[in-house]
């Protein structure tokens, strides 16, 4: 189980940022503005208390709909894919920008700027407006430091092909979630016949696929594996709860001495108003909420540990993205089909 927990300096922070939506006209219970539908892969335990708190603050009604730890986001996205043009949710919460750029591209989200983002670095807002990213996570390797030492781990993703790993990598299966974007980051970074060898490689080397991240870092506290894919909150709740974990932030260098690429992914998650939708009005003030500053205040001092994309709040944060790479994150959406094709004739083979 996740538990929720504000420290008492962000608790303080939040509640003095949080009075002006109570003081201004932010809900009521009259329509159309009684009740939001909310589709949201963010993890239910960081989403939850979230919400509800907009919910005592406004008096709307908020619905939500989460997604399976399996089918990570892909499922949400999936479902509002088959609701264009006769939608039920209002607005999209997702814990990555992949599939939320892949839905914008599908005419599935309604352009809207949110109020209060002006400080949010223009990489992390979309140009149309379809689209605001908050809070970024970490793409890591973790692992137990009582068992594996600092010089036997591999410093690049596609050193895990090497002989010396085989039989002692997981990760999340890569049609899904933030393992679905992380691949195909890779993907648009090294080519598709690269990114065939690594995915040859991963498969010769006895790599077996997880049903999510959390699931991926408590086989790794068990002893199952040595390495795990997974994200920076995974890793920071295992710890939480007293788990023998550690992790590192590996390069993207290009297998075979291909490009250089310095850093690891950080992956920011994503807020829209849903186009159509049968509760707008409501939905913009939810993705107003969502996108501000007090939320990001608040997911950093959760046990997410979310990193701001606003400068501002990093900086009064102590907040850090260690080794954090210039990634575009639009190519890397632009790939999402043929990084599920190459997963399902190689990977799954």
């Amino acid at each position: 189980m996740r538990i929720h927990r504000i420290f008492p300096a962000a608790a303080v922070a939040l509640a003095a940022c949080l009075g002006p939506i109570t003081g201004c006209d932010r809900g009521g219970t009259d329509e159309p503005d009684a009740e939001v539908v909310v589709y949201c892969s963010v993890d239910t335990a960081f989403a939850e208390p979230i919400l509800a708190d907009y919910e005592r603050l406004t008096g709307v009604k908020v619905h939500q709909i989460f997604d399976t730890e399996a089918g990570k986001t892909t499922g949400l996205v999936s479902k509002l894919k088959a609701e264009k043009g006769r939608p039920r949710a209002d607005v999209w919460w997702s814990s990555e920008i992949f599939g939320t750029m892949e839905l914008a591209s599908g005419g599935v989200l309604a352009a809207y700027e949110p109020a209060g983002i002006d400080d949010i670095p223009r990489q992390y807002r979309d140009s149309s407006h379809l689209w605001t990213a908050v809070g970024l996570r970490g793409r890591v390797i973790a692992y137990d430091p009582k068992r594996t030492r600092p010089d036997e781990l591999p410093r690049r993703w596609c050193d895990l092909v090497e002989p010396k790993y085989a039989g002692q990598f997981r990760m999340a299966d890569p049609r899904f979630g933030t393992t679905r974007g992380h691949m195909a980051v890779l993907l648009s970074l090294w080519g598709e016949e690269a990114m065939r060898g690594f995915y040859r490689g991963l498969r010769n080397n006895g790599c077996k696929l997880t049903d999510g991240n959390s699931q991926s870092v408590v086989l790794l506290s068990r002893g199952v594996a040595n390495l795990v894919a997974t994200d920076t909150d995974d890793v920071i709740v295992a710890q939480g709860r007293g788990d023998s974990v550690a992790m590192i932030y590996p390069d993207m260098d290009a297998p075979g001495g291909g490009r250089s690429v310095s850093g690891t992914l950080w992956i920011p998650c994503s807020v829209a108003l849903v186009s159509g939708a049968p509760r707008a009005e409501a939905g913009r003030k939810l993705v107003d909420f969502l996108v501000s500053a007090e939320i990001e205040v608040r997911l950093h001092a959760s046990e997410s540990r979310n990193v701001p994309v606003r400068p501002g709040l990093r900086a009064r944060l102590g907040a850090e993205s260690p080794g954090e790479a210039a990634v575009d994150y639009s190519a890397a959406a632009g790939l999402l089909d043929l990084s599920d094709r190459l997963v399902r004739d190689i990977l799954l083979e």
